[in-house]
């Protein structure tokens, strides 16, 4: 049997929810610890931070991205060429949000 939910969907419902807390909740959380595929994943996300420090954003609603550290180096070939790259760890985003820049960036 496939998975009914994809790691985001959780997420996102779980995140939704700690910010609403409402009754049902409580009522709702029985039933959850039931499902062996949704519970898991719930116990899983309540143990990850929470991003609090929002981003700072130009007058045009763009993000300000700083870069804040390498955290990988790779190699690619691009046709006779191998090209660096580096994965930029950005200030105040989390993780999963770096991104893989190249020289040109640096």
């Amino acid at each position: 049997m496939g998975r009914l939910f994809k790691d985001e969907d959780v997420e996102a419902l779980f995140c939704a929810i700690s910010i609403i807390q409402p009754d049902w909740i409580n009522e709702a959380r029985d039933e959850w610890k039931k499902d062996e595929e949704l519970w898991p994943l719930i116990q899983k996300l309540q143990k990850s931070p929470i991003q609090t420090i929002l981003p700072e954003i130009e007058e045009e609603g763009k993000i300000i991205l700083e870069p804040g550290a390498v955290t990988e180096i790779r190699t690619r070939q691009l046709q006779n060429r191998s090209i660096s790259e580096y994965l930029i760890k950005w200030k105040n985003l989390p993780v999963e949000d770096s991104t893989w820049e190249d020289n040109n960036f640096i």
